[in-house]
């Protein structure tokens, strides 16, 4: 990389140059230094420093990643102008400056190779003229990392929407492909394109589609396969996912209740399983885990409370097991009760810290459940506790029986909001 000497006057004084020196230390780093400080800067930031002198103007060129994240944007307009006429007028404007922006850097950038390239903004099919010269630009670039993320956040029910449709082939893109990390959100890619981005991607390892829906047979096999992270979630026609990956450490899976071949992933460290559109039934919880003894970190989404009460003795021993997130759905005021949990943390003596998210309530009396000490649990957070029966007898029982427990943190933000964009807005405590 070639370097920017600043430019001073032939007769500058030796004092005036010291007094330059000392004020502008910063010019004088070398390239590669000022390359990674813009590097961490969004890439609107990083531009705007060609305009500090000639010693900046090509600097942020050199910048190998491109990140381009306009949903804070949309978040402000929704928050402003919701419910207004006005709304369609705000997103298309700011789909044209957005769509515009990413263009112009794509247009720019020198570069031979790229290490990532990632778009978040609410876009569809409707822009795939746009998107195709993005998705060639990222191929011929030859990006490691790539993320396209279309979510939508105002307006029509994204269901309704008409998603972009990722055809690589298309677009007469290479079949070596140096992809180390692949995220598709809001995307609708077929089984044949998923198919061919693992078998041409040798060094892939982590690969997370969502929201796809021509997404139908997910095929996740091969000796040579790297594949380390894998997250297929809220794909709807989803009918079989084939897993044969022995290097793979995370997997989650939200989507329809299908069969899928655990027993072929036997490192995994970390797994999360089911959402409260496609909760996984009771009597299958079990069974599935214990194909994972050397679980570390386990996220469960329960919405037949009563259901797994019965068949908690069938939670498997994991003595790996240091974190485990639940979200709980419990309605019934007479028979719901989360204290089953004593049987699970009992088989899980290294648990460290426990995550809950809880739509409960309840007004029955408080029951005490059975002495069952754990030596290991040190954190605990519930959010949406609001002090009903079943948040405080479990919140007591946790007490009493994690001997080594440090801290107990309770939100009353509900589990509806958990993600979304009025996660910390204050509630009202009526």
């Amino acid at each position: 990389m070639g370097r920017f000497e600043p430019e001073l006057n032939q007769s500058t004084s030796k004092k005036q140059k010291i007094e330059f020196d000392a004020g502008d230390r910063i010019s004088y780093l070398p390239d590669d230094v000022l390359v990674f400080i813009l590097s961490c800067l969004p890439i609107k930031v990083a531009a705007t420093t060609s305009l500090l002198s000639r010693r900046w103007r090509m600097i942020w060129t050199f910048v190998p990643r491109l990140e381009f994240d306009g949903s804070s944007t949309l978040l402000k307009i929704r928050n402003r102008t919701y419910g207004s006429m006005r709304t369609d007028k705000f997103i298309d404007s700011e789909k044209v400056r957005f769509i515009n922006m990413v263009n112009h850097f794509v247009e720019l950038y020198p570069l031979p190779c790229i290490e990532e390239f990632r778009v978040c903004f609410d876009l569809n099919r409707s822009h795939k003229p746009d998107i195709d010269k993005w998705v060639k630009f990222v191929f011929e670039k030859k990006a490691k990392r790539v993320e396209l993320d279309f979510a939508r956040l105002i307006g029509l029910c994204p269901l309704k929407r008409s998603l972009y449709t990722l055809c690589p082939l298309s677009l007469g893109l290479p079949s070596s492909i140096p992809l180390t990390s692949l995220v598709l959100k809001w995307v609708d890619v077929s089984d044949q394109v998923l198919d061919n981005f693992l078998s041409n991607s040798p060094f892939l390892e982590c690969l997370c589609v969502q929201h796809s829906r021509t997404l139908v047979h997910v095929r996740v096999d091969g000796p040579l396969l790297h594949l380390k992270s894998l997250e297929i979630s809220r794909c709807p026609n989803l009918r079989s996912l084939q897993l044969h990956a022995t290097n793979l450490l995370t997997l989650k899976y939200f989507g329809p209740q299908i069969e899928i071949p655990f027993e072929n992933v036997p490192n995994l460290t970390t797994l999360s399983i089911g959402d409260h559109l496609y909760p996984p039934p009771p009597r299958k919880l079990g069974r599935i885990l214990t194909f994972f003894p050397q679980l570390q970190k386990l996220a469960l989404y329960i919405a037949d409370v009563k259901g797994v009460r019965k068949r908690r003795r069938e939670f498997p021993l994991m003595s790996q097991l240091k974190q485990m997130e639940l979200r709980v759905s419990a309605s019934d005021w007479i028979l719901d009760s989360l204290l089953f949990l004593s049987w699970w943390m009992n088989a899980c003596p290294s648990l460290h810290r426990l995550l809950m998210w809880e739509n409960t309530c309840g007004g029955r009396k408080i029951e005490k459940g059975r002495r069952i000490v754990h030596h290991s649990l040190k954190e605990v957070e519930i959010t949406g506790f609001v002090a009903e029966t079943i948040d405080t007898e479990l919140c007591m029982f946790l007490i009493e029986n994690a001997i080594v427990l440090e801290k107990i943190v309770v939100n009353p933000n509900p589990l509806r909001r958990k993600g979304g964009p009025f996660e910390n807005k204050d509630i009202n405590p009526d």
